[in-house]
């Protein structure tokens, strides 16, 4: 990062919910540099292994289920306590749908909206709440190249697709509201990225991945915290939606 972008992070609390896969890059990116780091996610076992690794007495854990509103309530009451509110908020918690159309079930569909889309905004209220308080915070939510068009050889799904392209036009009303009040959010939309989510694809739908990007491969987790860094932390961004596709998002 820039120098000017690692001082806008230091000695700031900074809450990341969802702690795998581009979740835990950015994590790797602030564990050096914020002054409180906060990490939600419900998979306890992560949260274990995370706290093994960074082991300060800057970084705290917090298991959290992000379809349930009383328990995102819960989570920033008790930071309020300790913290005071956030500077930062990354929302990276989301699932992946790879089931035909034909297949889909309600009970898919609700789950996917639940945890992509509900748990955001049930995140970003919360938090955006205390930021306007203190007229000043930053929010960045993990979006999807899926959510701006849905590209052939690569398997799509239209609930996945869905909740991605809806927060996109979350995050560009909540700007409007939010501006006036020091609040700047923005999301970032990656093409294929090396996580675990990807792992369950199969290797035809790899193929065409490579085929499709310029470079012929996927992001790492890495390049997108990067990006998710730098746009939370300059303040020329906000209600932005930026594509990082590797040219993964042109063409039919």
């Amino acid at each position: 990062m820039f120098t000017r972008i690692e001082a806008a992070y230091r000695n700031r609390t900074a809450v990341v919910i969802g702690a795998g896969g581009i979740g835990a890059a950015i994590l790797e990116l602030l564990a050096g540099t914020v002054g409180q780091l906060v990490v939600a996610d419900r998979d306890e076992s992560l949260l274990t292994l995370l706290q093994a690794e960074f082991g300060s007495q800057r970084f705290h854990i917090h298991p959290l289920d992000v379809r349930d509103p009383a328990a995102v309530a819960r989570l920033f009451t008790e930071l309020d306590q300790t913290f005071g509110a956030p500077d930062y908020l990354f929302y990276t918690a989301g699932i992946l749908n790879i089931e035909p159309f034909a297949e889909m079930s309600p009970e898919l569909w609700n789950r996917a909206i639940e945890i992509n889309l509900s748990g955001a905004f049930y995140t970003v209220q919360e938090a955006a709440k205390r930021m306007q308080q203190q007229q000043r915070g930053s929010i960045l939510i993990l979006s999807s190249i899926a959510g701006i068009k849905a590209r052939s050889g690569s398997r799509v799904n239209p609930v996945y697709n869905t909740t991605k392209a809806g927060l996109s036009a979350f995050v560009n009303a909540a700007a409007m509201q939010l501006r006036p009040h020091g609040v700047r959010i923005n999301c970032i939309s990656p093409g294929p990225t090396e996580t675990q989510m990807m792992a369950i694809q199969p290797a035809n739908v790899h193929d065409a991945i490579h085929q499709i990007t310029l470079d012929h491969r996927m992001n790492t987790p890495a390049e997108v915290a990067e990006l998710a860094l730098f746009i939370a932390a300059h303040g020329r961004f906000t209600g932005e939606d930026l594509a990082m596709g590797g040219g993964a998002g042109l063409g039919g």
